[in-house]
């Protein structure tokens, strides 16, 4: 319809044809005051000539039964018409006969970009008075946007990247662009933290878990992102090889280690090195402390086995080649099944993968089940086998 009345505007015949349907400063009569002519001396009337001022004014007319007046709280799209970067502030567009004023100096730094002459953006309406201009903000809605898109992710195991913004008693504020939540001290890793200052101003990838009424705020963990991370980072583990990480409690079985960002493992009394078994018997070992060690073990995929002696690691993969041939089919057991193939166990640790571009659609396994693969690499320093059907 703004494009039948603009046509119509450029032909710019002007004679006496009275406007007075006009009366009250609406959208309509503002926009076409811009290009029209008052007539000599009498500035109460609007005079436009032509045969098209009939069709001008029924489209107008009808233009302004499609308007909506915005109101505090709503959403609309408006458009960007002037930034005024002295006044920090920006003139939008709503739909209405008046336009927004946007208080620069009120949005977040990092949407200032979007804000751009001709540029279409979502804004809430702060503020609608009948004597006050119209405000509106833009950061304010994206961020009511971002928190609605987290809350609906709560028990969905979505992760967000968020800021560590502030310590408090029992836990910490996560700005998640721009959503305040809370995340308790006690999942803010894989373990209790030894250092609780050690998250503040750092990025990190959190999980909404619960919403607390009382408080008003999204409840988020970084341990429920960690133990996401848990069964690939498993299945990166190489037996005896050397790893480090830092002691996260003692038991009288031995000492728990944390390493790779989310795994935890146990040093047992008898795989302690000397002087680590004189610090743990004196109760000198704290959370915290660094510590070097080797992987001994992988039970069940959940239960990791480290140890500070080298030479009580039994390397089962030593001399493999000679044990199992390329290309030969042998016979194993299907130890786990994963969205891009099957692990397939040979003996107790040596396990390789039969790729899931290997199997056709109509097979079925179960964990447990007994296949014959053919076996068509072997890695014995990455420890891999590859399998084929």
């Amino acid at each position: 319809m703004t494009e039948q009345i603009e046509s119509l505007m450029t032909k710019k015949v002007w004679t006496d044809a009275d406007w007075e349907a006009y009366e009250s400063e609406s959208f309509g009569r503002r926009r076409i005051n811009k290009k029209i002519k008052h007539a000599p001396g009498d500035k109460s009337k609007v005079f436009y000539n032509g045969p098209d001022a009939q069709k001008i004014y029924d489209l107008y007319m009808g233009s302004l039964a499609n308007i909506k007046e915005p109101k505090t709280g709503d959403v609309v799209l408006a458009t960007v018409l002037t930034v005024n970067e002295e006044k920090h502030n920006a003139i939008l567009y709503v739909g209405w006969r008046e336009d927004a004023i946007l208080d620069l100096k009120k949005e977040s730094p990092e949407y200032i970009p979007n804000i751009k002459v001709g540029n279409q953006i979502e804004v809430i309406i702060e503020t609608k008075g009948s004597n006050a201009p119209i405000v509106a903000s833009y950061s304010k809605n994206v961020q009511a946007s971002k928190r609605n898109e987290v809350f609906e992710s709560i028990g969905k195991n979505i992760a967000y990247s968020g800021k560590v913004e502030e310590l408090i008693h029992g836990g910490y504020f996560i700005n998640i662009d721009g959503v305040r939540c809370f995340m308790p001290g006690s999942l803010g890793g894989m373990n209790k933290l030894v250092n609780f200052e050690s998250l503040l101003g750092q990025v990190i990838y959190v999980v909404p878990i619960n919403y607390s009424r009382e408080k008003d705020y999204i409840v988020v963990s970084h341990r429920e992102y960690l133990k996401a991370l848990v069964p690939q980072e498993v299945e990166k583990l190489i037996i005896g090889q050397k790893y480090s990480g830092f002691v996260t409690g003692t038991s009288r079985h031995g000492v728990f280690v944390e390493f790779n960002g989310c795994l935890t493992g146990l040093i047992a009394k008898s795989d302690l090195a000397e002087t680590n078994l004189e610090e743990y018997n004196s109760g000198r070992i704290k959370p915290g402390d660094a510590i070097d060690f080797f992987l001994k073990d992988v039970i069940d995929d959940t239960k990791i086995i480290l140890s500070c002696k080298p030479e009580t690691i039994v390397n089962e993969w030593e001399g493999i080649e000679d044990k199992y041939k390329v290309p030969s089919v042998v016979t194993g057991k299907v130890k786990r099944i994963v969205k891009y193939g099957i692990f397939v166990e040979l003996e107790p640790k040596i396990v390789g993968l039969l790729h899931k571009s290997h199997l056709n659609e109509d097979m079925q396994f179960e964990v447990g089940q007994e296949i014959d693969v053919k076996i068509v690499k072997i890695d014995r320093e990455s420890k891999k086998v590859d399998f084929t059907v």
